[in-house]
Parts: structure tokens; C-alpha cells; sequence
């Protein structure tokens, strides 16, 4: 017995919500990165002072 595929019709509604969503993710994304960054940085000098104090 063949098996058909049907395919799904596009809906623009869905489309629409997901390029919103995908606009807003991107969005927090770059508003978050100056802070990740410094974070980082921040983070890899506590290490380095921490390694600094205690040699191994």
C-alpha cells in the first residue's frame, strides 16, 4: 500500500508570530552582550588571582 505525504499548508499567522519572536530574541541577545562579556572578563581575572595566590 503507497504512502502518501501531505504536505502542510503554510500559515502566515504562524510565520509572522515566529519572525517577532525571532526579532525580540535577537534583540535581547545583543542588549545582553556587553554584560556577558564584562562578566567574563571580569570572572577570568578572579581566576587569575586566585591562581596567582595559591600556587600549586
Amino acid at each position: 500500500m503507497p504512502v502518501q505525504l501531505i504536505k502542510p499548508q503554510p500559515n502566515p499567522e504562524t510565520a509572522q508570530r515566529v519572525a517577532e519572536t525571532q526579532a525580540a530574541l535577537i534583540a535581547m541577545f545583543r542588549a545582553l552582550a556587553p554584560a556577558v562579556q564584562k562578566a567574563g572578563e571580569e570572572m577570568g581575572r578572579s581566576f587569575e588571582q586566585l591562581r596567582t595566590q595559591r600556587p600549586a
